[in-house]
């Protein structure tokens, strides 16, 4: 039986951040960079998932991955439970600190080092770290333009709710699968809404009730995983939260916004 396919999965290490990129499509503007994930059960998640799908490409994420201290150990499990390809993604900040296991680890031909430089102070971190296989992505320097995938408002959020699903699928800044907290979802929008409502105190808001969904846990059936893999790239109405008409804005604005530390 062939497995089903996934293009991308992001692996979230750490969904904290030392930045505050306004427009994060993983909301980690939000999130202290003290939050924490239980990363044993991660590894669990990722033993248990990951030889059930051809995936092009695994990212390991964050927030800032570096801020997981046992961050070598989920790159590692990802390369040992699957033949794909693995990104390591980083905005930098990090990157001296942990240069001894990262050289080390891209020393493997399926890993890879993407940096994301947000702020000018980094390009002189590459430039130190100087290796071959980092690919860097610059947004420091106004041309890269994001949005707010939500509506934000006197410190809440709000879905759009434009009634196009399919435009703001068509939009969609990061429309990969997520695993997270033992499920994959759709997308970062829905993996992370229960911890972006407790920052912002609408846990109870109604305004939010149809987008509070589940994702799929680790432990589903082989249907129920092919369903999910089949539509990952299809638009559905969890899509209707996100803007559908984006006003772009420059990628390397830092938000000044409430923060709370996470612990999942």
């Amino acid at each position: 039986m062939m497995k089903p396919k996934l293009k991308i999965l992001d692996v979230s290490a750490s969904i904290g951040c030392n930045l505050s990129c306004k427009g994060c499509n993983h909301f980690s503007n939000y999130f202290a960079a003290g939050s924490k994930i239980s990363t044993d059960a991660l590894l669990d998640d990722l033993n248990k998932i990951l030889p059930r799908i051809d995936i092009g490409r695994i990212s390991v994420i964050g927030g800032e991955p570096l801020l997981n201290p046992r961050c070598e150990e989920i790159l590692n499990a990802c390369r040992s439970s699957s033949d794909s390809i693995v990104y390591l993604y980083t905005n930098g900040l990090l990157l001296l600190q942990n240069e001894k296991w990262i050289k080390r680890a891209l020393e493997d031909p399926k890993i890879f080092l993407r940096i994301s430089v947000h702020i000018p102070e980094v390009i002189d971190i590459v430039k130190k770290f100087n290796h071959p296989k980092v690919i860097v992505s610059e947004h420091h320097d106004n041309v890269d333009q994001w949005f707010y995938s939500i509506k934000q408002k006197d410190g809440k959020v709000y879905p759009y709710d434009h009634k196009n699903p399919k435009k703001s699928f068509y939009y969609c800044s990061c429309p990969n699968t997520q695993l997270y907290n033992g499920r994959l979802w759709k997308c970062p929008n829905s993996a992370f809404l229960n911890e972006l409502l407790y920052v912002t105190d609408q846990e109870n808001d109604l305004v939010w009730s149809e987008y509070k969904k589940q994702g799929l846990s680790v432990d589903c059936s082989d249907d129920q995983l092919k369903t999910f893999c089949d539509n990952s790239t299809n638009h559905e109405s969890i899509c209707n939260m996100c803007t559908s008409k984006p006003l772009k804005f420059s990628a390397a604005v830092q938000s000044k916004i409430k923060k709370k530390v996470i612990h999942v």
